[in-house]
Order: structure tokens, then sequence, then C-alpha cells
């Protein structure tokens, strides 16, 4: 039986855009051993995937923590973590961190076939290896599409997986009884996000108050309930936006779930309107229409991944954007290309999306 292992220790959206990997190399070798090495954050929505056999948990942040406050015990973790994959005698490695870390402890511990890409030099480790500059002017999944194709693996489908577990599932459908959820549409909002940047992301977040003038449109165009989603770290801007919308038909689920309780009240949504942020990637693996706000990010590279009819990208015509390249953030005070997204605009492309459901109000219309 074939050991094949995959690394990609970024956030949901990076993890979710490494599923058509998962599904290649499965249907490649479909008698396979998958591993996959990732940050324990996003566990939940790999935990279900049939694919993957096994999950390790190894971020480079974790380690980082580790050695910054005991030394010591980095060091005792890191042969753990190296002990624990060589145990393993993985045959093969698709190493998508693009950093050499990975690839060189793997070839430490002595797996002899390591794929992935070669990004400022930094795939010396690697046995084969893509070039790549950065991400640019095409989406992601085109790069690890191209990454299997120069390793002989063909098959590969631009569609992301997210299997909700039957516990989420049960739970969801409990917490909208307790909301008082009947038959209504359920429009789902994520106006957070951005976490992977930290301190800088509101660069990738949309005014709240816009995100408020596009739910009272649609609760008031399609007596559509609307669900407010975001982390624990959201939570006082959640309770804003609740009480400015100060409507009954306003669920704010603010810190109030996990990542597969999340999916599990996501999928029963019929849109998601949300910032660039892993919500959105999360709504297109489960086939739930969309509508984005993309700022400094390209759309083109980091977009959503489905069917085009089911997903709409809203940006503003800005001759600066997008400025987020070559993995580097932007430094802007201006912030036109979110500023300059109109609510309206953002209307129009819900109406758009759910028409097709139920025939829109007319004061949504005239929004």
């Amino acid at each position: 039986m074939k050991k094949i292992l995959i690394v990609n220790p970024f956030g949901i959206g990076d993890v979710l855009f490494s599923t058509p990997v998962i599904r290649a190399v499965k249907k490649a070798y479909p008698e396979s051993f998958i591993g996959y090495v990732c940050n324990r954050s996003v566990a939940p929505v790999l935990q279900h995937n049939p694919a993957i056999d096994r999950l390790f948990f190894y971020s480079r942040g974790d380690f980082k923590q580790i050695r910054r406050s005991a030394p010591g015990e980095y060091i005792a973790a890191l042969f753990r973590a190296m002990s624990e994959l060589r145990a393993q005698h993985f045959d093969c490695v698709f190493d998508l961190s693009m950093v050499t870390q990975y690839s060189f402890v793997l070839w430490l511990i002595g797996v002899p076939q390591r794929f992935g890409f070669d990004y400022k030099h930094r795939g010396r480790f690697l046995t084969k290896a893509l070039p790549v500059d950065s991400f640019n002017r095409r989406h992601v999944v085109s790069y690890h599409e191209e990454l299997l194709a120069l390793c002989g693996i063909a098959g590969f489908e631009k569609r992301l997986d997210l299997v909700v577990g039957d516990k989420d599932r049960s739970w969801a459908g409990d917490f909208l009884l307790r909301e008082g959820v009947g038959r209504e549409m359920i429009i789902a909002i994520a106006p957070f996000g951005g976490g992977s940047w930290g301190k800088d992301a509101h660069h990738k977040q949309w005014p709240l108050e816009r995100f408020s003038a596009v739910a009272q449109a649609l609760i008031r165009g399609f007596s559509a309930r609307v669900i407010i989603f975001g982390t624990p770290a959201d939570e006082d801007n959640g309770k804003k936006l609740a009480a400015d919308l100060g409507n009954k038909k306003v669920i704010n689920a603010v810190g109030r779930t996990d990542l597969g309780q999340c999916a599990a009240l996501l999928e029963k949504c019929s849109l998601l309107i949300a910032n660039d942020s892993g919500p959105l990637h999360m709504a297109c693996a489960l086939g739930v229409p969309t509508v984005s706000v993309f700022g400094p990010v390209d759309e083109q590279v980091y977009g959503p991944v489905g069917e085009a009819f089911r997903h709409r990208v809203v940006t503003a015509a800005v001759e600066c954007r997008p400025c987020y390249a070559n993995f580097s953030k932007p430094h802007c005070r201006t912030m036109r290309c979110l500023q300059d997204i109109k609510a309206a605009d953002v209307i129009q492309a819900a109406v758009e999306l759910l028409e097709n459901v139920r025939s829109p109000g007319d004061e949504v219309r005239k929004q």
C-alpha cells in the first residue's frame, strides 16, 4: 500500500483549496494511505474527508511559540514529530507549504519522493518541484493542478470538498429550532474574517455598516432570516451589528459555533455574503451560492471555486487593486478598493442569485 503525505499548514481557505489534490491523489492511488499535516485549528474542515486516513498537527506557528517559551521543549517536540512521521514510512509527500522547513524534515526522516513548489529557491529539498514566483493571475487550485500534472497525476477537478459530520448537522438542526427558524429562507453573512493577516485583518473587511444595509434590504425583500457568523474575537462587533440591525429575524451566531458547526449551519443557507475569508470557501465547498467582497486580494487567485453561476464577486474599479502580491500585505490608508464598494452593489449581486429562489420584493429592487 502506497503511503502519501500532504502538507498544508495554512488557514481554512488554503486548506480547502488543497482538497482537489486530496481527491486526485486518492483517485490515482485508491488503495493508498493518505496523511495530512495541518494546523490544528482547521481540523474540522478535514476530519470527515473520507480520503484522509490521519491528520497530523504540526504548524510552524506552534513550534515557534514553544521555542520562544521553552527552547528545551521545542527540541523535544520537534523530535517527537519527526519520530511520529518516520514511523509512518511515507513513500511520498506533496508539500504545499512553500517553505523549506517541512521538506527538510521530510528529507531528514527519509521520505524518498518529495514534491512541491520551488518559491524563492526554497525547494532545494524537493525531488521534483514546480518553480513559482508567486501565485499570480490564476487561481491557487490551478497551480495545484499543474504540480500534480508534473508528478504524473491526472483527473484533477476544480471542486472543493467539505464533509459535514452527523453530530454537527444534528447540532445545527437543534440550533435553528431553538432560534425559531421555520421554512424561511436563511441568508448567512460573514462580515469579519482575514484572521491570517493578524493585526491587518481589517484590510480585508468591508465596512460593517454596509453589511448591515445589505442584511436589512434582504430581510425586507425576501422575509429571510439572517445569521451572522464570526469567531469569539469578533463578538463585540457581532453584538454591534446585531444591535444595529435590531430585527428579530437576525440570529447572532458570532462566537457561538466551532468550524464544524459553522459548516453545518452554512449548509442550510440559501446564500452567504462575506469578505474574502474562510467562511466564503467553506460555502463554496458546500455548494452554497455566495456574494463576496474582495479588496486588496486578487479574486482570480483566491476567489470562489465552483460553478460560476453560483458565485458573484464584487470589487471596486480602482487602478491600484489588487495590491496583495508576492504574499505581501498592502500598506494603504485609504482602502478605496473596499470603501468604493456600495451596499447597492452587493444587494444587486445577492438579488441576482436569489431571484431564482423567490421573486424579490420591490423594496429590494429599489435599493
